[in-house]
């Protein structure tokens, strides 16, 4: 397992604006920050994702429908759990009359 930077995310964006500018190698900046390169890459792609996300807006955002769409099955499956309990309360009191009666 690697061990994790120190560097503070200012240095880090430096570090992908640099990767993406093209001012230097990835390997002369991975071995100036001390990170590898392959650190460097998935910070690059983290940081472009992040952009894009940002550039959807309001209405495009994925996970504010993933976060409504969540709730809105948490509701409804707490009202099947209200229901079943309902009818195990039911069929055990079947059961017990039906047991003595018998």
């Amino acid at each position: 397992m690697g061990r994790r930077s120190d560097l503070s995310p200012a240095q880090r964006r430096e570090a992908v604006l640099s990767l993406l500018r093209k001012e230097e190698p990835a390997t002369r900046l991975s071995r100036r920050y001390g990170i590898s390169e392959q650190t460097l890459f998935r910070w690059r792609d983290q940081f472009l994702a992040a952009g894009e996300a940002a550039l959807l807006g309001s209405e495009g955002k994925a996970g504010d429908r993933d976060r409504r769409r969540i709730g809105e099955l948490e509701k409804e499956l707490a009202g099947r759990d209200q229901v079943i309990g309902e009818l195990t309360i039911a069929n055990r009191v079947l059961k017990k009359t039906a047991g003595g009666s018998l």
